[in-house]
């Protein structure tokens, strides 16, 4: 079973982030769909693509600035949500309640059939919930597993992740499984991704490189991520 990963990109995110993303899926065999769309946001965009998924379709969400680092990694998500869990990375949306774990987007998978169960919510933001945040609220209400790789590092710590770690610019989950950017406008954070993609498909990071990246001052940012 291999699922498509849908990856959600505007039309001003570096040509070299799209690449390196590319690379690492062509790597491990995985098939990836990389969506410009400059007429949704992010989360208009999701709902657009849960509500066109056929059904018993297990639906990946990727954000650009994010790839497995491993095949395992990417297909044990996968058969999680065919057996009927709602998996993803864990994520908490600091800007509205800190204290609320979910299965983040930038690495998300959900069978098309549970969707459509809940109601085929909108997926947008708001006041109450972040991009996506509805599905997991309405799998805990229906008592449907949740199932969250968790943060292992960051080369840059920046925000709590409730009372679960911490997450920031450059964040590897798991057991070496996922690895999710954060920060995409910065060009020394845009160098980051691509060296450990290369670092992904070399079969070898260089940690030390990673933290010397960013730790070059910063430029003027010149990408908006969504």
């Amino acid at each position: 079973m291999t699922p498509v990963v849908h990856s959600y990109y505007r039309s001003n995110i570096a040509p070299e982030m799209l690449k390196a993303q590319a690379d690492v899926f062509e790597h491990f065999g995985v098939p990836l769909k990389q969506w410009k769309d400059d007429s949704r946001n992010h989360g208009e965009w999701i709902t657009h693509v849960m509500r066109e998924a056929k059904p018993d379709e297990v639906v990946m969400i990727a954000d650009i600035d994010a790839f497995p680092l491993s095949f395992e990694a990417y297909n044990d998500m996968a058969s999680k949500a065919q057996q009927g869990a709602l998996a993803g990375l864990a994520q908490v949306a600091n800007h509205i309640d800190k204290s609320k774990l979910y299965a983040g987007p930038m690495f998300m998978a959900v069978s098309s059939n549970m969707y459509r169960e809940f109601g085929s919510p909108e997926l947008i933001k708001n006041k109450v919930v972040d991009v996506a945040q509805i599905l997991t609220n309405m799998a805990v209400v229906s008592n449907i597993p949740v199932q969250m790789v968790f943060p292992k590092f960051a080369i840059h710590p920046k925000w709590g992740l409730a009372d679960q770690g911490i997450f920031g610019v450059g964040t590897f989950y798991g057991d070496d499984e996922f690895f999710h950017l954060f920060e995409a406008r910065r060009s020394e954070a845009i160098s980051l991704f691509v060296e450990v993609s290369k670092g992904v498909i070399k079969g070898s990071h260089d940690y030390a490189r990673y933290v010397e990246i960013l730790s070059q001052t910063p430029k003027k940012k010149r990408f908006k991520l969504f």
